[in-house]
């Protein structure tokens, strides 16, 4: 009988060792859907380094060049493997680690049907060799046996609920022994009350960000996108559609600087301001943030950027866009709220191809004056319903000065004497600090995690220092205080300092 050669898949197995060696996310799939038997050895170095990936892995350590070739090392097979040299070949192939599944599903199922077709040339084998006395006992056991290597596959886009239950505890068990924050699954917002209710920003997630205007949705925005940008060292787009780049650095400037904006955009700047500046700059050129202002952007221009920044750079950590309503369509429909339907259907779609998450900025309408104590609902996005159905999550913001400041006390008056304890408290320490400096431009802004289809919604409050753009966390005494409040402790018996 005349030898096949068996079906494999070399270009897909070195993908799949890519995308593991640069995501943890990718990893925890790999060791959960894929064997060590699954690649070919047609290279013999690919399965011997999936093998010490699961060595790793049960060693409770990261996944990484280093981790692997120190195990390779360990089960004395580091030149049988190719060494460091082929981990950093298979590094520098150019592709995306939220494509790892579709690496992985060509892995396994060329897996399967090599099994296929070695167990249907052994059926072959076996009847010439006489083993088949009696043709039905014969046909039930091939047929068998060729039914149970089919069904290790997944049919169509179909998985068994064995099959994701294994996936998901393997994702647990990784993430879990890999994780220093325990509250942290995703991208660090760099807020400390956030990031409990939120575990971060999560991949796949289109999230919303909404507020009034001139509450601090915008320069919130840039926070967020810095900090995830310098917290987890990986690339974070920003989409300015109302800002130029320049306008958007200066923000940034001014808050990583603590040189105020007035400053910055006037000049005048004592020595030690400049050296604050130059300091600044520098942190922000070492911080991987990307920009886009193009005036009037289109929908797919927006997505084929992403795409193509994701394929320069597959560690994309997060994507912000400001803000939804200057996004342009080719086509527009009907209506407003068709045309933000399609926006955030996209946005949503976007952020689940490409496995990141994607945060955009949304406009409440002046509906929200209408409520009882101004506090923004969901029911006051503007535009369309679509944005709450399609989003995994919506944050909404309100800040009592602002309307003090646009000269309607009694509506200030009103939101204030309805704050929750720990706003109210954090209001207290605020103000403490405006009595010894009287320029103190602190505001307290209040988000509400109004929607989180994944997770627990809630309240919080941060610092809003609008003279350098720049959101705080409360101080830790402070966030102490809230601690044993919610142990039982009087408010009112606790310092502000």
């Amino acid at each position: 009988m005349a030898q096949i050669v068996l079906p494999h898949n070399e270009e897909a197995e070195r993908c799949v060792l890519c995308a593991m060696l640069m995501d943890e996310n990718a990893a925890a799939t790999g060791l959960a859907r894929l064997q060590e038997r699954s690649f070919s050895g047609v290279d013999p170095r690919n399965p011997l380094i999936f093998r010490a990936m699961v060595n790793c892995a049960n060693a409770k350590s990261a996944i990484d060049a280093t981790t692997v070739i120190a195990s390779l090392q360990n089960l004395h097979l580091y030149d049988q493997a190719g060494g460091a040299e082929y981990i950093f070949e298979i590094l520098n192939a150019q592709i995306t680690p939220g494509n790892a599944d579709h690496y992985i599903t060509i892995v396994k199922d060329t897996a399967a049907l090599r099994d296929f077709l070695q167990k249907l040339s052994e059926i072959q084998e076996d009847y010439t060799r006489g083993g088949a006395p009696s043709p039905g006992d014969f046909m039930e056991k091939a047929t068998s046996d060729l039914r149970a290597i089919s069904e290790e596959r997944s049919v169509g886009d179909f998985e068994s609920a064995a099959e994701v239950a294994k996936q998901v505890q393997r994702r647990i068990d990784y993430i879990s022994a890999r994780s220093n924050d325990k509250h942290l699954t995703g991208v660090d917002t760099g807020y400390i009350a956030l990031n409990r209710i939120t575990h971060g920003w999560q991949r796949g997630d289109l999230i919303i960000l909404a507020a009034r205007t001139s509450v601090g949705k915008t320069a919130f925005a840039v926070n967020l996108a810095y900090n995830g940008a310098a917290l987890t060292g990986h690339p974070v787009a920003l989409f300015s559609l109302e800002m130029s780049n320049e306008q958007v650095l200066t923000r940034l400037l001014s808050s990583v600087s603590l040189v105020s904006g007035d400053k910055i955009a006037t000049g005048d700047l004592r020595k030690e301001d400049k050296i604050k500046i130059r300091d600044g700059l520098k942190q922000l050129s070492d911080c991987p943030l990307y920009f886009d202002d193009s005036p009037s952007a289109k929908l797919g221009d927006i997505i084929s950027k992403t795409r193509k920044l994701q394929s320069e750079h597959p560690d994309l950590a997060l994507v912000v866009i400001d803000y939804l309503t200057l996004i342009n369509l080719e086509t527009k429909g009907n209506s407003t709220a068709e045309d933000i339907g399609e926006i955030t259907m996209a946005l949503k779609s976007l952020a689940r191809n490409l496995k990141i998450p994607v945060l955009c900025l949304a406009q409440l309408n002046r509906d929200v004056e209408g409520n009882d104590d101004n506090r923004p609902k969901l029911s006051n996005l503007k535009g369309s319903g679509n944005i709450e159905q399609d989003a995994d999550m919506v944050l909404l913001m309100y800040r009592s000065d602002y309307y003090a400041e646009t000269g309607h006390k009694k509506d200030a008056d009103k939101g204030m004497a309805k704050e929750g304890t720990s706003t109210r408290m954090l209001q207290e320490q605020v103000k403490a600090e405006k009595v010894k400096d009287t320029r103190n431009s602190i505001s307290v802004v209040e988000i509400s995690v109004a929607k989180n289809r994944n997770g627990a919604i809630g309240n919080f409050a941060l610092m809003f220092d609008k003279d350098h753009s720049r959101f705080d966390n409360p101080s830790m005494n402070f966030q102490e205080n809230i601690e044993k409040v919610k142990q039982g402790h009087s408010a009112d018996s606790l310092s502000i300092d």
